[in-house]
């Protein structure tokens, strides 16, 4: 038993990117979903232009990424930058949109476009099956990296980008949970986005196939963090769902962390924690609640913010067979809730920052007598199944293995130009070998194609880690 005597001996937590609550879960009957007469419009600063309403016929790929930078994020949640007011409208998501796809309003309204149920099954399947979180909003109103940060540490340290040259020396709930006597792993794709704030455990970054050999084996950290593929490699495609990525890639990802652990040994003790780490550009309708605390007196100066604001909603969903089935949990979490959740499950003495000192914790969903026998032992998936198979086999290979003559049939390599965070990746995988050339040039950076940064990030951080 944990010190709380909680049931849960086992926290598992899986972030995927850059989708909101209602582009993803909208349209589920359950929660506060979508009524199909939410809208934006084309000027949202213009009541005379046309209405644009969210509709459930989105498509697995979106292109282009939408912008989600902080000050982008302040054009979709107001109308325009630099009006904040005490409750965001929700109304510029078709106009930032318009503006990513270069002035292409047909572009610009797909934003609206929202996954029906169907469409996504698996997530679906388990909104349905344990409990769904409708009001998690992200840490801040901006990109991938920092809100991550928050995940890890309830703070991104004054930084509001994504920021991979930045040295974060803040402390992290993997401290807190060594500190305290307990065991973490962390189960990465390509590259750990979380290698950024903990480099004193490098023998607990694992590929992502060795989930499947530590489970055979009875082995399950207290904390597990598990990170997806994020650059296409060969026929080992992107899962992370971050456009342009295709999204049925990532229910492949959802479906065999969920089933490896259902059918584990550790299923009546765990809690798995599905999460997106912002919105990414997608249409919410809900505005984020009041001010939260700065987590630790630190601002950015470039975008200006200070932390006092939360982020867009996301999709949570809280699975173990100790929550109620079909249950909808409208508490404010935010990322900052992870990391107090598990200090307040593992009795860990201290909050890493003020963020995580008041967020509220999950742990009240826990409110079984006994575990459920009843949660299903498959997910349902999208897309034709003998690629569903093939993709989700690769799942237990390692990508670098493959690269020997002979070992597969390899798929072409992917030439696409490299999202922004795809970018930071790149100098993370530098920054971590201490190489200056992402920092120094990014120009070379922003020229490597998909394929070229999938071989130098992975190469990068395998002669990183081996020096553990």
């Amino acid at each position: 038993m944990t010190a709380n005597k909680s049931p849960i001996e086992h926290i598992v937590v899986l972030v995927m990117e850059n989708h909101s609550y209602d582009n993803m879960l909208g349209y589920f009957p359950a929660g506060r979903g979508l009524t199909g007469k939410q809208f934006n419009r084309l000027d949202p600063l213009k009541r005379k232009t046309e209405k644009v309403f969210v509709s459930n016929d989105s498509a697995y790929v979106t292109s282009p990424d939408p912008f989600h930078d902080v000050l982008s994020v302040e054009k979709q949640e107001y109308g325009e930058v630099g009006k904040i007011a005490r409750r965001a409208r929700m109304s510029g998501f078709v106009k930032a949109y318009t503006e990513a796809a270069k002035g292409d309003v047909e572009v610009g309204k797909k934003i609206m476009q929202c996954y029906d149920p169907t469409s996504v099954p698996a997530i679906t399947t388990l909104a349905r099956e344990f409990v769904l979180c409708d009001r998690w909003h992200a840490s801040l109103p901006g990109p991938t990296m920092p809100n991550r940060l928050f995940i890890h540490a309830a703070t991104s340290d004054g930084v509001a980008g994504n920021d991979a040259t930045h040295f974060y020396h803040m402390k992290t709930i993997f401290d807190l949970l060594s500190e305290n006597g307990f065991s973490w792993n962390v189960y990465y794709g390509d590259v750990p986005q979380c290698i950024l704030v903990q480099h004193k455990g490098l023998a607990n970054f694992k590929m992502f196939h060795e989930l499947y050999e530590d489970l055979k084996k009875g082995k399950l950290a207290a904390y597990t963090f598990i990170e997806p593929r994020f650059l296409d490699f060969l026929s080992f495609k992107s899962n992370d769902q971050h456009p342009p990525h295709d999204v049925r890639l990532g229910e492949y990802l959802i479906a065999e962390v969920y089933e490896a652990l259902r059918s584990s040994q550790f299923w009546e003790k765990l809690l798995l924690v599905l999460l997106y780490d912002e919105h990414g550009g997608f249409y919410d309708h809900v505005s984020p609640p009041g001010p939260v605390p700065n987590p630790d007196g630190k601002v950015s100066l470039d975008p200006p913010f200070d932390f006092t604001r939360l982020g867009v909603r996301v999709p949570a969903i809280l699975i173990s067979p100790w929550v109620e089935r079909g249950r909808v949990d409208s508490t404010v979490y935010e990322h900052a809730s992870l990391p107090a959740t598990v200090r307040s499950v593992f009795g860990l003495p201290s909050a890493l920052t003020a963020r995580d000192q008041a967020a509220r914790t999950f742990e009240r969903n826990l409110t079984l007598s006994a575990p459920r026998s009843d949660a299903p032992l498959v997910l349902p998936v999208p897309g034709d199944a003998d690629q569903a198979h093939q993709q989700r086999s690769l799942l237990h290979q390692e990508a670098m293995a493959q690269m020997l003559p002979g070992a597969m049939d390899l798929a072409p390599e992917s030439h696409a130009p490299l999202t922004l965070y795809q970018q930071s990746l790149v100098q993370l995988a530098d920054t971590l070998n201490g190489q200056t050339q992402a920092v120094v040039a990014p120009r070379l950076v922003q020229t490597m194609d998909e394929h070229e940064a999938a071989v130098h990030v992975q190469e990068s951080v395998q002669r990183y880690l081996a020096g553990k």
